[in-house]
């Protein structure tokens, strides 16, 4: 795809015009929070987006995140890590996917799909030498994000779920709401809107969201002419996605 083309977005009976781009570089997984934008290739090397450009960060990894708990990550052995002052700090624990979007929470899944989050107060002061106090919630999922009040998560069959009354000080939150559709993974995007991409790899758009409806009340899909994708992040009005052949496409 060369320069910019418009997609449609079909939703709730109303439209926007995406305009997407694919730009340089082939990824594995990607995630954007508040103005950055970090991403792993398939080899594990690391990257941040400055400008135009990607640029390398030191480490090898398996999945990255970047949220308001800074920047995290795991490590095809599973071992946990934050990045300190340029470095990466070795945390105790191990995952398969974290994630940092949160109210200054993080939270992640384990090879098991055992699914953990740590407290505000523990995770802001994890560095080299503080590993933050994780707690267990309740059910498996293979891939968690949370954004302001919500997280959602996918379990190894493809159902989704909402957890409920995520806060800063409370991230186990309170219930497990079933939201129908089989998904592949979930994203919750800086501002709490929720993007999903299905087994056959077609974005999704969750369609009102509210304080007294946090689940939502329906998919919206995006149609992309035919481009299938394995990974989606949204931020400041941005989505990025990675296709399922690591092209990278970004829409305003």
């Amino acid at each position: 795809m060369r320069g910019c083309i418009f997609l449609l977005l079909l939703c709730a009976g109303a439209s926007w015009a995406l305009v997407c781009k694919q730009i340089a570089g082939r990824m594995k997984q990607i995630d954007a929070s508040n103005g950055l934008v970090f991403a792993v290739d398939f080899n594990g090397n690391v990257f941040t987006r400055r400008g135009g450009f990607w640029a390398r960060v030191p480490g090898n990894l398996g999945h990255v995140t970047v949220g308001a708990a800074g920047v995290w990550g795991v490590g095809r052995d599973q071992k946990l890590y934050r990045l300190v002052e340029g470095s990466w700090a070795i945390l105790a624990g191990l995952l398969m996917q974290i994630d940092a979007g949160g109210d200054q929470i993080v939270a992640g899944v384990n090879r098991g799909n055992i699914v953990f989050c740590s407290n505000k107060q523990a995770t802001v002061t994890a560095a080299n030498y503080f590993t933050p106090t994780y707690r267990r919630i309740a059910g498996k999922m293979k891939y968690y994000s949370c954004g302001p009040g919500t997280c959602w998560g996918v379990n190894a069959a493809g159902y989704i779920y909402c957890r409920l009354k995520v806060k800063s000080e409370s991230c186990v939150g309170s219930d497990w709401l079933r939201v129908p559709g089989l998904f592949q993974m979930v994203e919750v995007g800086t501002n709490g809107a929720v993007y999903a991409i299905s087994r056959g790899g077609v974005v999704y758009h969750r369609v009102g969201i509210s304080a007294h409806k946090p689940q939502g009340l329906k998919w919206a899909r995006i149609h992309f002419l035919g481009r299938k994708f394995r990974h989606v992040t949204a931020d400041l009005g941005t989505l990025w996605l990675v296709e399922t052949n690591g092209n990278i496409v970004r829409c305003h």
